[in-house]
This record gives C-alpha cells, structure tokens and sequence, in this order.
C-alpha cells in the first residue's frame, strides 16, 4: 500500500499533523518509535503555558491567537478539558528581555497586558516575592494546556478522521524513488508514501542528517513541589507565573493536583549527546536551581520535592521554529527546533505543514523557515 502521507514522530507536533492530514481527506499513516502517548521526548509532564504577548518576537502573536482557537475547537470535538484559563504573571528588569518582549508584541498587537509593581504583585498574589526594581506583567487571557490530554485527543481526532497508527516501529532509513514514492524502512517493516512529514523532536537531526540542521539537543528537568499555601492551588485562583531573574529564566504553574507546583528553568540546561540514551534520574543542580529560585520568589515557610521528570528541548540556533520543505525532496516537510515554546501553537504548525505539501504556505509563517537564516 502506498499512502498519501505518512507522519513519522506522534509527539505534540507529529499528532497535530496526523491530524491535520487526515482531516485533509489523505489515506494518512503515523509512525512512532515508542509508544503513543509516551513521556521519552518533548510532549509530557502535565502542562505546557500557553500565552498570546509573545517576548520572543511579536510575530508570533497572529499563530498564538489561531492556535487558541483551534485548541479549543479540539476541545469542544473531543469533549475533554484542554485547555485552563488561570492568567500569566511575568516578571523581570524593565530593561529585561522578557518585560521588553511582552511589551513589544502588546503595543504591535493591540494586547491587554496589566503593567504591575512588586507591590501590586503582592497586592493580587501574596504566595509571590518580586525583586525590588522588578515589573510584573499580567497577562489575563493566559493559561496552560493539559499535555498528555492534548496528545491523546488529537490522535484520537486522526484516527476518526481516517489515520492508522503504527507504534514501537523505530524508523532505520528513507529513501524517494524516481517516481517520487518515499520508502521507510523500520523495525517493523517498510512503508510507503507519496508525502511525508518529519516531525521527530530530538530525534530530527539523526533523521534528516544530510540536512545539517544546527539543532542542539538539551535536557530539561520538570520538578513538582508541595508548599505551605493553599492560595497557589489553581481552584484558588492562582496563575501560570514566569520571571526573568539575574540566575536565569523560571516558571510555573499552580497546583493542579496531589503533586503540588509544577517549576522549571527554561534557560539552561545540560547537552544531550544522545536523546535515546536520555538520563533519566534527578539532576540535583537543576533541582537545587530550582529550589533557589522559589526560596528567593515565593513566600513559604516549607517545601517538599515530590515529583521529577526529564524532557528534551531541541533548540536552533536563533531560539525559533524551522519549519519549512525539505531543500531537495519536495515531498517532503519538517517541523524542528521548536526550543522549549513550540507546544501552543501545535494546531496551527500542524496546518503549515500539509499546506506545504499542497503546495500553499501562510506568509506568516515565512520568519520560521530557513532561508535568511543563521545556522
């Protein structure tokens, strides 16, 4: 059989464009090396932020907004909660890169975005300790996407929609006939198509490796801490928070369950040589990082380490997406280097790429492709 598409990674991007591509009406196939639904790349650990006032550049203010749609538009289908409201706190310098970033895409896009003093942060969320000096931003139309939930609802939509799925099949080589035909040849057998879409997270330089894509692979610890308040609980109104500090870039979410307050450093992060062979057991420096951070930017008086877990980030070499068609196989797209902020906008990267295989593109998309690019 010789599908119309074939999808091969079915993390956060690969499950939006099995999606998409079924839903395009193509007899579509998705391959995955573990298990779906699986915690062992980019796409799990409870919750992803998702946030419309972009700091890392205003043109991605047009894809956040889409993308909310079109979360909840998956929401509404798959009748499973998605997608939470809780508000975003920022914090950092006036002169910071985040503040001047939020700021930024605000004034550009027209954006509510509330401009707070420590005080006032205080003020509207005691559990918070702001640095004096400091600017907290408070964007309301914020919130955080439930992860494992986003992945299963929209393999779930795929395999309405038509897709089949092929799972613990680890993808050894392709190749494209003079016909144009791509074959991929896996563990368990070889397949074939007249498109493929390459969404393999960490794995994306191994698989296109004539492509010499710059991604760096990092590992990333996600901690979960039970505090002594009960006003950071989410029922309690508490937001999604990220500071920029003097040590580094941190953020969080409110307790959503037993585990406690999801925290995390979006900066840093130690070089994976190899993501299959990912180190697993708890860093004590990311979580010792960590620990500094809510000691010098919450008030509490206990806490507790409950909870860790090791994801991967795949960052280009400017921090942005690539996305774009493959510079020699024109049947063939990738999506990469999404750089520890790629998740929200899932839907609308998952149209991007079957719209390059039918020969469309969105024009806002043109800054996350490769051309005029470093790297």
């Amino acid at each position: 059989m010789v599908y119309d598409c074939i999808v091969l990674g079915l993390g956060g991007v690969g499950s939006a464009a099995l999606r998409a591509a079924a839903v395009r009406g193509w007899k579509t196939l998705g391959i995955e090396q573990f298990g779906v639904v699986h915690d062992r790349g980019s796409s799990h650990g409870q919750t992803r932020i998702i946030r419309t006032a972009y700091f890392e550049h205003p043109d991605y203010v047009p894809l956040a907004r889409r993308a909310w749609r079109a979360w909840e538009e998956l929401q509404t289908e798959c009748r499973q909660p998605l997608v939470e409201k809780t508000g975003l706190l920022q914090m950092g310098p006036p002169d910071g890169e985040v503040v001047q970033g939020v700021l930024a895409s605000a004034e550009q896009h027209g954006l509510t975005v509330d401009t707070l003093t420590p005080d006032e942060v205080i003020l509207r969320f005691p559990a918070f300790k702001p640095a004096p000096g400091q600017i907290g931003l408070f964007e309301e139309p914020a919130g955080f996407l439930r992860v494992e939930t986003c992945v299963a609802s929209l393999l779930k939509s795929a395999r309405s929609a038509g897709a089949t799925i092929v799972a613990n099949a680890e993808v050894e080589s392709f190749d494209v006939a003079a016909n144009g035909v791509i074959s991929l040849e896996t563990t368990e057998g070889t397949y074939q198509a007249e498109r493929l879409i390459v969404a393999a997270g960490p794995w994306t330089q191994r698989v296109l490796k004539e492509m010499d894509l710059h991604f760096k692979v990092i590992r990333k610890q996600q901690q979960w801490f039970q505090i002594d308040r009960v006003d950071t609980k989410w029922e309690n109104g508490f937001p999604c928070y990220l500071f920029e500090t003097e040590n580094g870039i941190f953020y969080g979410f409110p307790e959503i369950d037993r585990l406690g307050m999801k925290v995390a450093e979006h900066t840093g992060g130690e070089p994976v040589a190899d993501p299959s062979g990912l180190d697993r057991e708890t860093n004590r420096n990311d979580q010792q990082r960590c620990e500094h951070f809510l000691d010098g930017h919450m008030n509490f008086t206990k806490r507790r380490l409950v909870h860790d877990s090791a994801c991967m980030y795949t960052m280009s070499p400017d921090g942005h997406f690539v996305i774009d068609r493959h510079p020699q196989i024109d049947n063939v797209v990738f999506a990469g280097g999404m750089s520890g902020h790629g998740f929200k906008f899932l839907p609308v990267i998952a149209q991007q790429l079957v719209d390059l295989l039918d020969a469309k593109s969105d024009p806002l998309f043109d800054f996350l492709r490769m051309s005029g690019r470093d790297g």
